[in-house]
């Protein structure tokens, strides 16, 4: 499910989210967001087995300070410093995280989604892209 597919254009902050894709999806995603001059961060989950592990993995694959793996305001605030912008996350293994740790895994897309409405609100592009559970269908785009 690509951007194509999804009818995103990713420099549209007016879009911004957090989507499911399926687990072919990332190449075409690394692309889409290159030709849409966004910074992209890819993130592997799948040793993750609890929040703080995955703040830690994010700040660390995004190249920024240890400090911005405090906590999801501290991260958000680091993922902003580079002013306006915008960013892709792509989570590579999120069912992986899921299965070993649905507490972290859901309070984890809770903040990844506030992160995306704060970005929305700011109109910078901020889109998430990873894989949910089977019985999980919705995708947490931005009512604009």
């Amino acid at each position: 499910m690509t951007t194509r597919v999804l009818g995103i254009d990713l420099r549209d902050a007016g879009r911004d989210g957090v989507y499911r894709v399926d687990p072919d999806d990332p190449v075409t995603l690394v692309g889409d967001a290159q030709r849409a001059g966004l910074a992209l961060v890819r993130v592997d989950l799948s040793d993750c087995r609890n929040e703080p592990a995955a703040l830690e993995r994010i700040a660390a694959q995004a190249g920024l300070p240890r400090t911005a793996a405090g906590s999801w305001a501290q991260l958000d605030a680091a993922l902003r410093a580079d002013g306006d912008a915008g960013r892709v996350l792509l989570f590579d293994h999120a069912v992986t995280f899921c299965r070993a740790a649905p507490e972290a895994y859901a309070a984890s897309r809770r903040a990844l989604e506030e992160m995306a409405r704060a970005w929305h609100a700011r109109g910078v592009p901020f889109f998430v892209f990873m894989e949910f559970p089977d019985n999980e269908t919705r995708d947490a785009a931005i009512d604009a």
